[in-house]
């Protein structure tokens, strides 16, 4: 009986948390001075990754949300479809493991997941573009807030993982 209640208390939380998100998102459509979130999301599923991997215990429901957000970003921003899921398993698996201890600045490993999710996500599609003859995505200067905002926002959200 406990699981349930507990059930039910994890999933109200994840409810608030995604009606959140799209009210966000659908903000971000309106108003692009709003960063929407992209490199917050791919350091979330970095360090939610590293968790599962460290206890052995995977919270499924909170990965398949993010990439669901991610799913959702680029169908709103016009990017290419499951981009940002690629874009993550190879930086993933190929630099994240690197960085974590290569970089001993925790701030800047945060700074780099999410420049790096932004850019990796950008190169891809314009890697996608150009395989199929259309035209590429343009790096603005918006990009540059979007990585500050969602930078400061990860150093709020992740400020217990940075002592």
């Amino acid at each position: 009986m406990q699981f349930f209640d507990n059930f039910h208390k994890k999933s109200f939380i994840s409810f608030k948390w995604v009606f959140f998100l799209i009210l966000y998102q659908i903000i971000a459509s309106l108003y692009t001075i709003f960063s929407p979130l992209i490199g917050f999301m791919f350091c979330y599923l970095i360090f939610l990754t590293d968790d599962e991997l460290k206890t052995h215990q995977e919270d499924e429901a909170k990965k398949y949300l993010a990439f669901l957000y991610l799913i959702f970003i680029e169908l709103n921003k016009g990017f290419y479809l499951f981009s940002g899921m690629i874009s993550f398993f190879i930086f993933y698996y190929l630099l994240s493991e690197w960085i974590n201890t290569s970089v001993k600045c925790k701030n800047c490993i945060i700074f780099v997941f999410v420049c790096s999710g932004y850019l990796s996500i950008f190169g891809l599609n314009n890697l996608l573009a150009y395989i199929l003859n259309e035209d590429f995505f343009i790096l603005g200067y918006e990009y540059v807030l979007y990585c500050i905002f969602d930078f400061f926002l990860a150093t709020i959200y992740y400020k217990d993982r940075l002592s």
